[in-house]
């Protein structure tokens, strides 16, 4: 027990870092794109010379791939709070498995919502083109179809624990 409350210790600022970092660098990135550097915009190859891009797409776009971000973070809170529990020495607890799953849950979510914003992400930046917008177009990207698997593993685990859980007290009842 010592060793895992150890372990879910030296994970714990290792965890609030990533969080730091993943925001500073994922959603500000998106910002920067989006709204803060409008010269970017126009060096994207689905953006034809001549595209005048209205503020109100740039705030679409943002809101697009913000959504994903926003879904990591949950994992991410999620994550700290469960080896917060860990940490206290709270291991085989309902409250536990339910951080698993909601974990697993915004995992699979900010997964899902990356595949999305790609494949629209051809129809916004395009949207003002003097020829008319691109279609949606599918880009397989391994690293969301990762999260999106993690998540369903995470989930798994916790309704495992769950299950465990209730059936560890439904038997209590009978010793």
């Amino acid at each position: 027990m010592t060793r895992v409350r150890t372990t879910a210790t030296a994970l714990l600022p290792v965890m609030g870092l990533f969080l730091v970092l993943y925001i500073l660098f994922t959603a500000m990135g998106t910002l920067d794109y989006a709204l803060l550097s409008p010269d970017l915009w126009l060096q994207s190859p689905w953006v034809e010379p001549g595209a005048e891009i209205a503020t109100a797409t740039r705030f679409v776009y943002a809101v697009v791939w913000l959504l994903p971000v926003a879904a990591g973070v949950l994992a991410v809170l999620s994550a700290i709070e469960l080896l917060s529990l860990v940490r206290k020495g709270v291991l085989f607890d309902h409250r536990v498995a339910r951080r698993f799953r909601i974990a697993g849950i915004a995992c699979a979510a900010s997964g899902a919502l990356d595949l999305v914003a790609n494949l629209f992400t051809p129809v916004i930046l395009s949207w003002h083109n003097p020829s008319g917008p691109f279609g949606p177009s599918f880009y397989f990207n391994s690293e969301a179809a990762g999260l999106i698997l993690c998540g369903g593993g995470f989930y798994l685990t916790g309704w495992i624990m769950a299950e465990a859980i209730r059936l560890k007290d439904e038997n209590e009842g009978f010793i």
